[in-house]
């Protein structure tokens, strides 16, 4: 609420008319963000691993009775091209970022998580991965990890925090290196993390988004 009546943004939209012209603004966006991730696990080891975004604007437009909830757009990533990939068809779904994620071990959930933010949540779903299964990382120590991102060929996104020496190594090799500050639209993401212990939980919430790891 606060976002749609700031007065920066009302003269944004405000600008556009033009008295001596009629005009076709479609809706505006406000803030560029979007997208909402949760985990939840219970007693009996039962986890939900959750992410909603809208993808463009309010979505479809198409608002749930009495409920408030838009519903998504993301047909949107569809398209008529004759053999393409995500051609429209029966039984299909658009490639798109809405991907909650699951660590699975002995036929039961061990890790629900999710990296939101865009084209940075495949790749920081292989972040998180990676510290938690190879490094042995605890899911609050991976999530505060600095983070990479690919940006195209041989370019990369780097988070402040990267040790030196590893920036001057990938520098060696060739790669194209930009330093960035996470707080950007997309960034470097957002991770929500909950992992099974042998007896009970540990969770971890990233300190680049609003989020928390509560326990009750």
């Amino acid at each position: 609420m606060r976002a749609l009546l700031d007065k920066t943004y009302l003269k944004s939209r405000a600008t556009l008319i033009d008295a001596e012209q009629a005009g076709d603004f479609g809706a505006g966006a406000p803030t560029a963000g979007g997208t909402v991730y949760l985990t939840a696990a219970d007693s009996d080891g039962m986890m939900v691993c959750f992410i909603q975004s809208n993808y463009s604007g309010f979505g479809s437009g198409v608002a749930v009775p009495e409920t408030g909830i838009h519903l998504q757009n993301r047909g949107l990533g569809f398209t008529l091209q004759p053999g393409h990939p995500n051609q429209v068809g029966p039984r299909k779904r658009p490639f798109h970022t809405i991907i909650p994620g699951f660590i699975m071990k002995t036929g039961g959930p061990l890790t629900s998580f999710g990296v939101l933010g865009g084209p940075m949540q495949a790749q920081g779903h292989l972040q998180m991965l990676l510290r938690m299964n190879v490094f042995g990382q605890d899911p609050q120590a991976a999530s505060d990890a600095p983070r990479w991102r690919f940006v195209s060929g041989r370019k990369l996104a780097l988070e402040a925090e990267m040790p030196p020496e590893t920036v001057a190594a990938l520098r060696r090799l060739g790669h194209e290196i930009t330093m960035e500050s996470p707080d950007q639209a997309f960034a470097f993401g957002g991770a929500q993390i909950i992992h099974r212990l042998e007896h009970g939980y540990v969770g971890g919430s990233d300190h680049r988004k609003d989020g928390a790891a509560i326990g009750f």
